[in-house]
């Protein structure tokens, strides 16, 4: 498909803002960034770069701009100049900022997901977009990649906030859509306060124990065990996303689990200091216990030496050291 109406042909206009019916976001593929450094150089040098826009009933429909008009109307900036793309053809008007931003800049996870969906509201074909469009944005051209970056679009405009905020990765946001609306609602306020490995061990392990339990993960978020510890006023949202994070992996590893306790238990029982550390194995799968710790000088490492030697006679060690 030719796009008609190229760029450097366009009619430059000067509108005020409210001119722009910005309630109509038909043509919007960004909506998480933040308009410090825009602001900043509107404040500097101006609107170097007019935004491209179309007339549709009666109104100036923004098509690519929305970070610049959004700044502007911040600083009170009007009138502004403008792109007029006389294109009437609603997807050849799309691809224009498209292929115009493909030039510029790379997309994030959000974006690509936005400029499917768009595609596909504008009656792109669905062979054509797994065939050319996902090559474009490095996506694999198979249309189950496709059906996945389109249910990221579906996503509430919440989730997908912190998406962009967390800077989740494709494969967390992939386990992210596998769960129903409702869950994806419950999870928001326990992925927040983590990082990107916690998240991801999160959704991996309550998705895992949905599955063996053939119970819906909406429902076990609800669960007593779960709801008390997000209930309590002592703990903070760190703190109760870690205690879920724990109490969902004790669920689906129950052995380990019961493993790891039992190790601790004999640490406290012999008194283990808390300057040395002592950790098993992963999973418990190997017979190595490793030790660590730190000093300052020969007489503190003597001490330590001292004290992992006088702990490893006692008979707890032993079975620190045989766990099964």
């Amino acid at each position: 498909m030719l796009i008609s109406g190229k760029i450097e042909s366009m009619k430059i206009k000067k509108i005020s803002l409210d001119q722009i019916f910005l309630e109509d976001e038909r043509f919007r593929i960004s909506y998480y960034y933040s308009l410090e450094r825009m602001i900043l150089s509107l404040k500097n040098v101006g609107l170097i770069n007019p935004p491209l826009v179309v007339f549709r009933d009666d109104h100036f429909i923004l098509v690519s701009g929305w970070k610049r008009v959004l700044a502007c109307r911040e600083i009170s900036l009007s009138p502004i100049p403008v792109r007029v793309s006389e294109e009437e053809d609603e997807l050849k008007t799309f691809l224009t900022a498209f292929y115009e931003k493909l030039a510029l800049r790379e997309f994030d996870l959000l974006e690509k997901a936005e400029i499917l969906s768009k595609l596909k509201k504008l009656g792109e074909a669905e062979d054509k977009i797994v065939r050319h469009f996902l090559p474009l944005l490095n996506i694999p051209s198979t249309l189950s990649h496709l059906d996945m970056f389109l249910s990221f679009s579906r996503f509430k405009p919440e989730l997908k906030r912190m998406i962009a905020e967390k800077n989740m990765p494709f494969s967390s946001v992939q386990l992210l859509s596998e769960f129903k609306p409702g869950a994806r609602k419950l999870l928001l306020p326990l992925l927040l306060p983590i990082g990107q490995n916690k998240q991801r061990e999160l959704l991996d392990d309550l998705l895992n124990i949905s599955r063996k339990s053939d119970i819906p993960a909406e429902k076990l978020l609800v669960s007593k065990e779960l709801q008390d510890t997000l209930k309590s006023d002592s703990l903070s949202p760190l703190q109760k996303s870690d205690k879920i994070r724990l109490l969902l992996k004790r669920k689906r590893y129950p052995s380990i689990s019961s493993m790891r306790d039992s190790f601790n238990s004999l640490l406290r029982i012999m008194g283990w200091p808390k300057e040395i550390s002592v950790k098993p194995s992963p999973f418990f799968e190997g017979e190595d216990v490793s030790v660590s710790f730190s000093f300052k000088n020969n007489e503190e490492l003597q001490r330590h030496l001292h004290m992992i030697k006088k702990l490893s006679s006692r008979k707890e060690f032993s079975r620190l050291l045989n766990l099964d």
